[in-house]
């Protein structure tokens, strides 16, 4: 089989680590919709969101929140999964939609950013609100929320950094550097990885790009998708790599103005040939930075879970066997019938309180 040249790496981290490098595998959610639907991760469909997360984690030792780009956190839901995963375990969250230039759902706003918004609300035909919409008010609540709410991830170490992943329409532009330029000192002390999505950065500006990044201590995400090339690069000493799958249809159906599922969108399963490429290009960055973090977006059915655990082997790291650890579960089931839990209340809504700051891409 003849496998795919890796690109070599781009390092530009400020400080340079001449150590041994630590690897992270895991998947972009743990409750994907379309992975509890097809029902051969999880060896019992009526598990709750406690023994999810706990059975997740015994096969990989990190994972991305996604409902956050949704909705705000909390940080109960925070505290739970600090209190849920076992030492060592470590959560990336993804920005709120419109700390990233998107346009939230109408649906699922917020109490108080709702009433910073002219009435009726302005709800597009796709249950949106247009970001222009919203006052610099609405960011400060954002920011605010989600140091309030991931503080307890953080304080116990199991916040590895914040996604913010930007609109395919965010391109380059001095308000979007001057807003990635502020966002370290909105969130001092954290990890901040940002993926973009418009070819203004990326490949247009790719040299450009990664040295503003390494100045402003922000990480690169590079990604494998079919939108831009995969450029691996690593502005600090911390890597970040998101495999999104390589699905055209998906991504093109986007594109054109459709609204594809997150399943249809990224519907792909990596083949033995890519994962060893891909393992490769991960490789290239060993003895060159602390840690490298690769996640699987291909959500799909059990996608990346299948991929996930293929590449774990690839790069050396110890799997475990699903059935045998199934076998376990279904023997400890019939030892200890399951307690009957009670549903944990919903999250409260986030809290009134705000500071001043730019809003998002200021409106020229």
């Amino acid at each position: 089989m003849t496998l795919p040249t890796a690109p070599e790496p781009i390092f530009l981290s400020p400080a340079p680590w001449y150590g041994e490098t630590e690897y992270r595998v895991g998947c972009s959610s743990w409750l994907d919709a379309s992975l509890l639907a097809e029902g051969s991760f999880y060896p019992d469909p009526k598990m709750t969101a406690e023994e999810r997360l706990q059975w997740y984690a015994k096969c990989f030792d990190c994972v991305e929140v996604n409902a956050t780009y949704y909705s705000p956190p909390s940080s109960r839901n925070s505290q739970l999964w600090a209190e849920r995963s076992p030492p060592g375990f470590e959560f990336a969250v993804k920005a709120y939609s419109l700390m990233t230039g998107h346009h939230p759902k109408a649906q699922a706003l917020p109490r108080d950013l709702k009433a910073l918004l002219p009435q009726p609300l302005p709800v597009s035909a796709r249950g949106e609100i247009d970001r222009k919409h919203f006052p610099k008010e609405a960011l400060d609540l954002c920011f605010q929320w989600f140091r309030e709410a991931l503080a307890p991830l953080d304080l116990v170490g199991k916040l590895s950094y914040l996604l913010f992943q930007f609109a395919p329409w965010i391109g380059y532009s001095a308000n979007a550097l001057a807003y990635l330029a502020s966002l370290p000192a909105e969130f001092p002390g954290w990890r901040i990885a940002v993926e973009f999505r418009n070819s203004s950065w990326i490949p247009q500006r790719t040299d450009e790009l990664l040295r503003f990044l390494a100045d402003h201590g922000l990480i690169y995400v590079a990604v494998d998708c079919p939108w831009q090339p995969l450029i691996p690069a690593a502005t600090t000493d911390w890597a970040v790599l998101r495999f999104h799958g390589q699905n055209v249809k998906g991504w093109e159906a986007q594109r054109k103005g459709k609204q594809p599922s997150v399943a249809e969108k990224y519907d792909y399963l990596y083949s033995a040939e890519e994962l060893h490429g891909l393992a490769e290009t991960t490789r290239r960055f060993h003895g060159k930075v602390r840690r490298v973090y690769t996640k699987f977006n291909n959500n799909n059915r059990d996608y990346p879970i299948r991929n996930g655990l293929t590449f774990r082997q690839l790069l050396g790291q110890a799997v475990q066997n699903l059935e045998a650890l199934k076998a376990e579960h279904e023997a400890s089931r019939k030892e200890r019938p399951r307690s009957r839990r009670a549903r944990l209340p919903s999250a409260p809504p986030p809290g009134e309180r705000s500071t001043s700051q730019d809003s998002l891409f200021p409106r020229q």
